[in-house]
């Protein structure tokens, strides 16, 4: 090429020649549905390896749920025959028999100690298990044998605390009752005598 006002002959530096299109990466093609489910199936070849330790490890799950509602049914059984045997055999003590060398006001007296070490005990129980039930069984009169009796899974602890209600419950109730009265009326008398002296200055 001539360069048209001095002419010259003109030079043009040589250009490489570009890549037309886009460079697409490559990749592999994918699974055919065919060859998917077969590869997902237990008895496929993938996973055949896995299948032993899949199939211990149910058959683990599955004696370990068995033994565990064996032992609470033998629990509850248990703790029904304990609680027959208690029952019948304070039920004797406290009504026919009595105890050797024990009045039976002292008798009473000692069945209705334990319901109240019962009653506190029911009360750690709903602590331990739950702080919620542990405040309301500490607030809310009674709730701790509501707890015990069906929430708690102290099954054992269930049938003794039973048997002392039934053969003491009732003793507890007068002597509560008789309690609360003389509470009512020594409170009667202190409002009486704080209006007497007032009306008196």
């Amino acid at each position: 090429m001539v360069c048209p006002a001095c002419g010259q002959a003109l030079t043009l530096p040589e250009r490489q020649p570009e890549k037309l299109g886009l460079q697409l990466k490559r990749r592999d093609p994918p699974r055919a549905r065919a060859q998917a489910i077969h590869a997902d199936v237990p008895g496929s070849a993938d996973n055949m390896s896995a299948l032993p330790a899949l199939v211990a490890r149910r058959s683990a799950n599955l004696v370990h749920e068995t033994h565990r509602v064996q032992v609470n049914a033998l629990s509850v059984w248990l703790s029904a025959l304990i609680f027959l045997v208690l029952t019948g055999g304070l039920v004797y003590i406290r009504f026919y028999g009595g105890w050797p060398g024990m009045p039976l006001e002292t008798l009473k007296w000692y069945g209705m100690l334990a319901i109240a070490a019962a009653y506190l005990f029911a009360i750690g129980l709903a602590l331990r298990d739950n702080m919620f039930d542990g405040l309301l069984a500490i607030v809310v009169p009674l709730y701790p044998l509501y707890y015990l009796f069906f929430s708690s899974s102290a099954v054992f602890t269930r049938a003794l605390v039973g048997a002392l209600l039934v053969v003491f419950g009732y003793d507890t109730l007068l002597y509560l009752q008789g309690w609360s009265a003389g509470v009512i009326d020594a409170v009667k008398l202190w409002i009486q005598s704080m209006t007497g002296r007032g009306l008196s200055t």
